[in-house]
């Protein structure tokens, strides 16, 4: 038996965000390579009149969880969903499912999160702030804590032109962020104001998703040192690489939808420099490293608990160690895409690389707005879901973004 799985025999381990793409993978890893974990428990929230229990036998269902019930059909008696919110103090758990995790979960992991990059601090500092501050206070109520992570984002540090595996300072406080959540309640502000206001806030950061997940990491590092926390940073999550499914994913949103517009044929212009890198993350590696840095924490004794020094913080990326070009991704996915294409496509998977902005904006009014609004016609007229404008404007919005991060990494810092 490994030294990971040693660890993990017998651990009573509590998941938030399980419901999310690396949060499903992480749990059947757990039960596959580790079976003689103790429970599962899933911090759930019924959805759409649809109750938590439900929502976990919905997930059990995908195909990544087939070979558990091919190896181990009882694997589905480990894993226990508690109904709550993670907006709420406590995550609206309630006192009797409380108590279970205070007396039985041993490991932590907090995944949830709204990664939604313009989420208004109204949505962004209750969930991705202040959750953290939850959770905090869950784990030093526990009596068995080994090991709790706390997942985030490679990007949290973007505005240093280095990021090291280490805690960064703050750009505001758990009680500063709250109170300007407070001054956005009490003022009232119109959407456009709103927007104003928070671009001021941000500064250098490029949205609100990066500028919480950088209070919350100092804010864990501030308020947490008396446990065994580490703070896990992954880059761009692409689909599975080999386990348990190869080239798995279930979530159709920023990079992976704007890969599936590509495959398509949809997107036909893309506004990028080719010798840029793009950080990119099989996700079963992804949970790998996330299972091994909680082993780590709670075993190799990395810090003094207690003391001074900074949380242990893991950077898993490919970075300087294994780049790869948005020239080199492209040569792969046009060596792939066109033996595979998915039964929907609606053009030959190509696309056009320009550099130059105002081609870029040229292009895509002929080459993408012009059809997708036809395109969509078309398909009202057949009485199918209209689809093709939808994954323009999510292109758009991540060029938009990244455009105005490359931008200020470019002219302004320097």
């Amino acid at each position: 038996m490994s030294k990971i799985r040693d660890f993990y025999e017998g651990q009573n381990v509590f998941i938030s965000g399980g419901s999310g793409f690396i949060g499903k993978i992480l749990i059947a890893k757990l039960l596959r390579v580790c079976p003689e974990i103790g429970k599962v428990y899933l911090l759930m929230r019924s959805k759409k009149g649809i109750t938590v229990q439900e929502r976990v036998d919905q997930i059990l269902t995908l195909p990544i969880f087939e070979s558990l019930k091919r190896d181990n059909p009882d694997f589905k008696k480990k894993i226990f969903a508690l109904s709550g919110d993670l907006k709420k103090p406590g995550f609206g758990l309630s006192t009797q499912d409380l108590d279970l995790i205070v007396k039985e979960v041993s490991v932590v992991f907090h995944l949830a999160a709204t990664t939604k990059f313009n989420e208004p601090f109204r949505v962004s500092v209750p969930v991705n702030v202040n959750s953290v501050m939850e959770i905090i206070q869950i784990c030093r109520q526990c009596k068995n804590l080994k090991a709790a992570v706390y997942v985030s984002t490679a990007f949290s540090q973007c505005v240093n032109d280095y990021i090291e595996e280490k805690i960064y300072p703050m750009p505001l406080t758990y009680e500063q962020i709250n109170k300007l959540l407070g001054i956005i309640e009490q003022r009232n502000f119109s959407g456009d104001e709103e927007v104003k206001f928070t671009k001021s806030i941000l500064g250098k950061f490029p949205n609100t998703y990066i500028f919480t997940k950088a209070i919350s990491e100092g804010m864990l590092n501030e308020k947490a040192r008396d446990l065994p926390f580490c703070i896990f940073r992954f880059s761009i999550a692409l689909a599975t690489y080999r386990e348990p499914v190869s080239g798995w994913v279930d979530i159709l949103q920023g990079f992976n939808q704007s890969l599936i517009g590509i495959g398509m044929g949809a997107i036909r212009v893309l506004f990028c420099n080719v010798s840029l890198v793009v950080d990119l993350v099989p996700a079963d590696f992804v949970c790998n490293a996330l299972i091994a840095s909680a082993w780590e924490t709670g075993t190799m004794q990395i810090r003094r608990i207690g003391t001074s020094e900074d949380l242990p913080v893991y950077n898993y990326v490919s970075g300087k160690d294994n780049p790869l070009t948005w020239k080199e991704f492209s040569e792969h996915f046009e060596k792939g895409g066109p033996h595979y294409p998915p039964s929907n496509m609606i053009y030959f998977p190509d696309a056009i690389v320009v550099k130059n902005p105002i081609l870029y904006s040229t292009c895509d009014f002929f080459i993408h707005l012009i059809p997708a609004l036809l395109g969509d016609v078309i398909l009202r007229i057949l009485r199918k879901k209209p689809m093709l404008y939808i994954i323009h404007r999510i292109l758009q919005f991540m060029l938009a973004s990244f455009f105005i991060w490359l931008f200020w990494k470019l002219f302004i810092q320097n």
